[in-house]
């Protein structure tokens, strides 16, 4: 998976070098994103966390961007049995890397949808009886990602995204990850529209 990654970089930094000469560098946009997000769907709804990060994305044509994004964040997992004898709520924290396209749906609306890249770290399973490391336990995951976002003015934005895990949290188990993102996007420099 770290070579998709790799190859999906390496195809958004080729698009931007040859449409360069296309693409004015007001078009160029760069700013933060905060967000609140819902983990979990499969085990319990009600763990909220809030995560923030950068964003840059390189228009292409008159619609369309390459859109990249790194963001951290902690994330809870809900009352889990990672293996027999060891239950309890996982906690980590989490790095993400966010690469695809993004298309533009009218003058303040986009969408885009790619591949994201998961990195965990500071695992904790949390038991009855104390606090378990269970680093050993979990892994790096892949997962895909769809976003809609609207510009409320100049500079901010707010928007969905929906995170679907491509391969396993765990060693021990197969277990897919799914996260909901409410997002609010401010964009540095130069105020223009979407």
């Amino acid at each position: 998976m770290k070579n998709s990654i790799l190859y999906l970089i390496l195809f958004a930094t080729s698009i931007g070098s040859l449409v360069a000469q296309d693409a004015e560098p007001s078009k160029n946009k760069f700013g933060a994103i905060l967000s609140i997000n819902i983990f979990g769907f499969n085990d319990d709804f009600n763990k909220v966390d809030v995560g923030g990060g950068f964003y840059f994305s390189r228009k292409i044509s008159k619609r369309v961007s390459i859109y990249t994004e790194i963001d951290g964040s902690s994330r809870n997992y809900g009352d889990l049995a990672l293996m027999p004898g060891q239950r309890g709520e996982f906690t980590t924290g989490n790095l993400a890397v966010y690469i695809g396209p993004m298309f533009d749906i009218g003058k303040k609306s986009n969408l885009s949808s790619g591949l994201a890249q998961n990195y965990l770290f500071s695992s904790d399973l949390k038991t009855t009886t104390g606090t378990k490391d269970v680093s050993s336990e979990t892994t790096n995951y892949s997962s895909l990602y769809f976003d809609f976002r609207h510009q409320i003015s100049n500079i901010i934005s707010l928007g969905t995204r929906y995170e679907w895990g491509l391969n396993s949290m765990f060693k021990s188990i197969d277990r897919k990850v799914s996260t909901i993102s409410f997002t609010a996007i401010i964009q540095f420099g130069k105020k223009s529209n979407l």
